[in-house]
């Protein structure tokens, strides 16, 4: 094998390892804030949790904010939080009291 065509192969190498450090990244270093399923209720488009493995975080958006989707084998988009898909969630900060509660969502990982 050429020099070239050594140094090309190694590049893409890793290339494709610098996707998943980015996005292990984008996930907080420590256990989810709660766990769930997602549901889209009625006509609504945006997706909530429900079956929520704290009840405060029931009926939650799961796009407030500008949260990172993830996939069970890396990338994901809003698109893949699909009805009845198990995730896990991390929020931000203090979230407003209200029902359904209102957190700014940083990560969402989708589990399926």
């Amino acid at each position: 094998m050429t020099r070239r065509a050594l140094a090309l192969l190694l590049t893409l190498a890793l290339a494709a390892g610098c996707g998943d450090a980015a996005d292990d990244a984008a996930v907080p270093d420590r256990a989810p804030d709660v766990t769930g399923v997602v549901a889209t209720p009625g006509t609504a488009a945006e997706p909530v949790l429900v079956d929520a493995s704290d009840p405060y975080y029931e009926g939650m958006s799961l796009l407030r904010g500008d949260p990172v989707v993830l996939g069970a084998g890396g990338d994901a988009a809003p698109a893949d939080l699909r009805a009845g898909v198990p995730v896990e969630v991390w929020t931000a900060g203090a979230c407003a009291e209200s029902y359904p509660v209102q957190c700014e969502i940083l990560a969402v990982r989708v589990l399926d």
